[in-house]
């Protein structure tokens, strides 16, 4: 049997080889873009799965052929060592989708991604079947990949795949043309090149961006909440921090008048001292504000708890 006869049979529909080949082929230069909030909201469920292995589906755009935007995600009910296609649950994808059109998310599944705690990025045979399974109602589905685990503050550890259809695999053409270098530049691990890299799947460059409502957003992560003003404070510590700053205030203080009160007048000595007591006027004020904060921030947990610093220390 020839290659022709195999690909009618793979194709199920009698396309022809010379009309296999005349088929869109994808690029290289193919890229994800994930928006910080997607990419926030993958790490935080990807963290709160550990040491079991979650998924989510990605909503976004296909900009072009040589752009797919992922917007924002949202987590699936299924958690687990792997996620089979029959885990997909499609009633409450549906669901969510309808949930999401009202509040601003009118996009479509642009892929899906889950999580290996601990064991790199690359894809088991389970996924690279529910990779297939997407990209069966769309062909440019994408599978993303992040490792919580390994993944740290300025370097997360993501990939993003594609399956490799059975017509190049059997051919053996390239599943994509090159018209850049923009697909080369990240290494593949020896680990995705083991689990069959580049032979059942290839691997796709990942750029982030952010818009100004997402800045202020990851601005607010770690931003102090109003309730932490009213956290009881600890009497000993709370004191033996002001006598630290008072003490420290005391000795600037003292050095400030002895070189303010130095009998030497030369004009360099003076330009500095002048550099100097600039310098030191804010480092004064730094402590007078920390002193005085600490003192407010005590006096309201104790009102707050209805109870006075004398009653506090006793209980402690």
């Amino acid at each position: 049997m020839d290659i022709g006869a195999i690909l009618q049979q793979l194709n199920g529909s009698g396309a022809s080889a010379g009309d296999f080949a005349e088929l869109p082929c994808a690029d290289t230069a193919e890229t994800i873009q994930i928006s910080s909030l997607a990419l926030l909201k993958m790490l935080i469920h990807g963290r709160a799965g550990v040491p079991m292995e979650v998924m989510g589906l990605m909503i976004g755009d296909f900009i072009d052929e040589y752009t797919v935007r992922v917007i924002d995600v949202f987590s699936m009910p299924q958690s687990g060592t792997g996620v089979s296609v029959e885990a997909v649950d499609p009633e409450y994808q549906a669901a969510m989708l309808n949930k999401l059109e009202p509040v601003g998310r009118p996009q479509n599944v642009v892929g899906w991604y889950h999580s290996h705690p601990g064991f790199g990025c690359w894809l088991s045979h389970v996924d690279v079947n529910t990779a297939q399974s997407f990209e069966q109602l769309n062909a440019r589905s994408v599978s993303v990949v992040i490792d919580p685990i390994q993944s740290v503050r300025g370097k997360v550890v993501i990939d993003a795949f594609r399956c490799i259809p059975q017509q190049y695999m059997i051919t053996g053409k390239d599943a994509r043309q090159t018209t850049s270098n923009i697909g080369f530049s990240n290494k593949p691990t020896i680990q995705a090149l083991i689990h069959n890299l580049n032979r059942q799947y290839y691997s796709m460059p990942i750029t982030y961006r952010k818009n100004e409502h997402e800045t202020r957003m990851l601005l607010n992560v770690h931003k102090s909440s109003w309730k932490e003003g009213l956290v009881a404070q600890n009497i000993k510590d709370s004191r033996t921090y002001r006598e630290e700053k008072l003490r420290e205030l005391k000795n600037i203080t003292k050095k400030c008048l002895a070189d303010y009160c130095d009998s030497d007048k030369t004009e360099k000595l003076n330009a500095i001292r002048k550099n100097l007591n600039n310098h030191t006027r804010h480092v004064l004020s730094e402590l007078q504000d920390s002193i005085v904060e600490q003192n407010i921030r005590l006096s309201i947990s104790c009102l707050a708890y209805d109870i006075g610093p004398m009653n506090q220390e006793a209980n402690q």
